[in-house]
């Protein structure tokens, strides 16, 4: 039996490009680790990879000198990508059967790294889109004021896209008013923009555009890239405006598709916010004058209680009650009563500081909160008062006199709790109308 053939010099090479091709990260480290191959079997240096490809940023490797009079001993195109493989003439036939495979194999790489690359551009797209969803879903597990979520909304959605600015817009009117506005750059503000041609241009229930509408850009104005539509079913809640990303890449289809999923979270979240807001108006404020509640009152006062027992300030209450109101109710009828306490609200929210505290406890008594303020600073607010029922008066001859019975109690001189302030200051309004009526008194004490 004769001997086994001596094993080739090209033996092991397919073994050898398996690795490299497994341990390559970039096109240009497969290329380099192929031809370092090459170079190790033949021992020239006289080896050069070259590769067209429009995702290839690795034209050619190898040495610099002798390249122009090298020989192509293989070249291989499939799709988008070309590759070849050169050689000085003295190794052109030995390389030439194996340069081929080689070019065959390298560019099936290429190709399937190219197919790689997109679906990882497509999964890193898909992630990032979760991360957004999840982000939404936790604006939509927490409870805002309207404020807050419209800031939460703009800084999320211009951080999401990568946009220079942003504007949110909200229907007032006859328009969308920008009401929250930021900017990376020096754009100024956005104008406020014509609810009725924007609402003829994006009907409800539109999905995210580009400006390439020339109707919205028109609208928009210039800078402007992205409108998104922030509708909540058959209402518009918002309108939110995109300038130009920072990594200038343009608003794509992917995009659009991501700003009409947010949206509509954006929108429930804007919605939840109104609806909550509206939950605890109705929970704090009077129904008839739409000044606060007796509950409301109540709480405002053990926080100024509080405040003036702990900063040693006075806060001064004044209770007020309409005499003979009952007459106008039996005379007149309710809906005048009505209007008259409607009236005296009005005075009262008038005259009031903004830091003061105007609410109707119940019937035709009201109570007012004047922190900072003595009982003698308090019967000045009193005096405006008074003067402004004569007004009522005037203006409202049918209600015959309009006065009033007014008592004053401080905290902390007339009491430290809520219960025990407001019963000083019941008790000075009665000693008012035991005096006559139309009277102001301070708690004794």
């Amino acid at each position: 039996m004769g001997l086994p053939p001596a094993p080739s010099v090209l033996a092991t090479l397919p073994t050898a490009f398996a690795a490299a091709c497994r341990l390559s990260r970039t096109d240009g480290e497969l290329f380099e680790r192929c031809r370092a191959v090459l170079v190790r079997r033949f021992q020239s240096e006289a080896i050069w990879l070259s590769v067209a490809s429009p995702t290839s940023p690795v034209p050619r490797v190898g040495p610099a000198e002798g390249y122009e009079e090298s020989e192509e001993v293989a070249q291989l195109t499939s799709g988008e990508t070309t590759v070849s493989v050169r050689t000085d003439h003295t190794l052109a036939q030995e390389i030439r059967s194996i340069a081929m495979p080689l070019a065959l194999g390298l560019t099936v790489v290429l190709e399937l790294r190219s197919v790689l690359l997109e679906r990882q551009s497509t999964l890193d797209d898909a992630v990032f889109q979760l991360r957004a969803l999840r982000q939404v879903a936790r604006l939509l597990s927490s409870v805002h004021s309207a404020d807050e979520t419209e800031q939460l909304i703009l800084d999320f959605m211009a951080e999401v896209f990568f946009a220079w600015w942003a504007a949110l817009y909200r229907p007032e009117g006859d328009e969308y008013v920008p009401t929250v506005f930021q900017s990376l750059n020096d754009r100024l503000r956005s104008a406020p923009i014509p609810r009725a041609a924007l609402d003829q241009a994006l009907p409800t229930g539109s999905a995210a555009v580009s400006t390439d509408d020339a109707a919205v850009a028109a609208l928009v104005g210039p800078g402007a890239e992205l409108v998104i539509p922030l509708d909540a079913g058959a209402e518009r809640m918002a309108v939110l405006v995109l300038g130009s990303r920072i990594s200038d890449k343009l608003y794509g289809r992917a995009e659009l598709e991501l700003a009409g999923t947010l949206s509509f979270a954006a929108a429930i979240a804007l919605k939840n916010s109104e609806l909550v807001e509206q939950l605890h108006s109705a929970a704090t404020t009077d129904g008839l004058t739409g000044l606060y509640n007796r509950r409301a009152l109540e709480e405002r006062l053990a926080a100024e209680i509080s405040r003036s027992i702990r900063h040693q300030l006075h806060t001064s209450v004044v209770m007020m009650d309409l005499d003979r109101f009952k007459i106008i109710n039996d005379t007149l009828g309710h809906a005048a009563g009505d209007r008259l306490l409607i009236q005296l609200g009005n005075v009262l929210r008038r005259e009031c500081r903004a830091l003061d505290v105007v609410g109707r406890l119940g019937g035709d008594e009201f109570l007012v909160i004047l922190p900072m303020t003595t009982p003698e600073e308090a019967k000045i607010f009193t005096s405006r008062v008074v003067k402004g029922l004569a007004d009522i008066e005037i203006a409202n001859p049918e209600f015959g006199r309009v006065t009033s019975s007014i008592g004053i109690a401080e905290s902390p001189k007339h009491g430290t709790t809520v219960s025990g302030v407001l019963a000083a200051a019941d008790a000075a309004l009665y000693e008012a109308k035991r005096g006559g009526r139309n009277a102001v008194a301070i708690a004794d004490g």
